[in-house]
């Protein structure tokens, strides 16, 4: 019963929230599957064997149940390896996504993935940073939630006033953190930036050749210009030559032609 009562808080609670969970460890998610194949195959033993399978569970050696409880043991050590949102007060979220979407920009930027920057110090000082600034907003919120919701006295009022203003501090220079986070993924945004142009650049620079094929196309076009201006120079002055040529001939047809007598 209690190894049914596990695989329900391992399957049935697991899936009731998968929004809510975030950063789970690889060594978590094996010890999981382990512990569940392990309890999987007890409970096959038992719908296979019906009355023995009862017997069957009830006689798992000392080493199967020492290795059940080191698993055991492997999920609350994972439990110390991730963070739940909902273990977040709102500002400590807030805080936390504000540095995932600092690791995000940068790990998705073409200098990241291109190694223009140091790739390998980012895929270790960058998580390394999130988890540092998870665990202290973990912490964060569980001294924020373990206050009292209704102070008994002026006492524990001042006491407590006191406290934020430590708390405060203590939040202010996580958020210092996130910052320089931010502004880093922004200066990677940035070179990210300049260097979609020098590709754009580059690109258009490689069709160089063709414009200055193009260009020495429109040179010939110009003496092409100039050939046909000097033709049609040409061809205005031989029209000019056939107007002179037309008028003299109509003069000359003119003196030639006999005068005829006019009608009475």
């Amino acid at each position: 019963m209690a190894a049914v009562a596990l695989m329900w808080w391992i399957t049935g609670r697991g899936q009731a929230q998968p929004d809510e969970v975030r950063g789970v460890s690889d060594v978590f998610d094996q010890a999981v599957q382990d512990l569940f194949e392990t309890l999987h195959s007890g409970i096959e033993g038992v719908w296979s064997f019906g009355a023995t399978g009862v017997a069957l569970i009830g006689g798992i050696t000392a080493m199967e149940t020492a290795g059940r409880n080191a698993t055991l043991r492997e999920l609350a050590e994972a439990r110390k390896r991730y963070v739940q949102p909902s273990d977040l007060v709102k500002e400590a979220r807030t805080l936390l996504a504000r540095a995932q979407q600092a690791k995000k920009t940068v790990f998705a930027s073409s200098v990241h993935r291109c190694d223009l920057i140091d790739r390998q110090c980012n895929e270790v000082a960058l998580p390394r940073q999130e988890w540092e600034i998870a665990e202290a907003l973990l912490e964060y919120s569980r001294l924020m939630k373990a206050e009292p919701d209704d102070p008994r006295s002026s006492r524990v009022t001042a006491v407590l006033q006191l406290r934020r203003r430590s708390l405060k501090t203590s939040l202010g220079g996580v958020e210092r953190r996130v910052l320089a986070l931010e502004a880093y993924a922004g200066e990677v945004s940035e070179a990210d930036d300049r260097y979609r142009e020098l590709q754009q650049i580059q690109q258009l620079t490689k069709g160089s050749e063709d414009v200055l094929e193009l260009l020495a196309r429109t040179a010939r076009d110009d003496l092409a210009v100039a050939e046909m201006e000097g033709m049609n120079t040409e061809a205005v002055a031989v029209a000019a030559t056939f107007t002179a040529a037309l008028e003299s001939a109509r003069e000359a047809a003119v003196i030639a032609l006999p005068v005829l007598p006019r009608a009475a």
